[in-house]
């Protein structure tokens, strides 16, 4: 993936701005690759034969600013990363305690209740 990003980059600064390309390869395999580039928009994909997808995308934002995006999917999930995507924020010291008595209490309630009765059990 980071030769996806790093030909992206060097292919947009080389030439200043992208140059019209759409490319597309596949195989009966299930493996692809897609490059796409028009002037404000560049997107790069690769799939491979146990269908992880690797690949990375930018546009330029109507304030003229480069957003850029890099991805991965596959059996662990779909993952993107870039300075775009929000993060959560970090929970307070009061708030994690908070959570830490909520779970403290729920667990010494399950520990406590009696088991559920278990119809149709043979």
């Amino acid at each position: 993936m980071l030769f996806l990003v790093v030909f992206a980059t060097l292919l947009i600064s080389t030439y200043g701005q992208p140059i019209d390309t759409v490319a597309v390869n596949q195989d009966t395999l299930g493996n692809y690759n897609l490059q796409f580039n028009v002037p404000g928009i560049s997107r790069i994909e690769h799939r491979d034969v146990f269908g992880n997808v690797n690949g990375a995308f930018s546009y330029i934002d109507p304030y003229g600013i480069v957003r850029q995006t890099q991805f991965t999917s596959g059996a662990h999930g779909v993952h993107a990363v870039g300075t775009d995507i929000p993060v959560p924020v970090p929970d307070t010291p009061e708030v994690a305690q908070a959570k830490a008595e909520h779970l403290a209490i729920l667990h010494a309630a399950y520990l406590t209740a009696p088991p559920s009765p278990r119809f149709f059990h043979f």
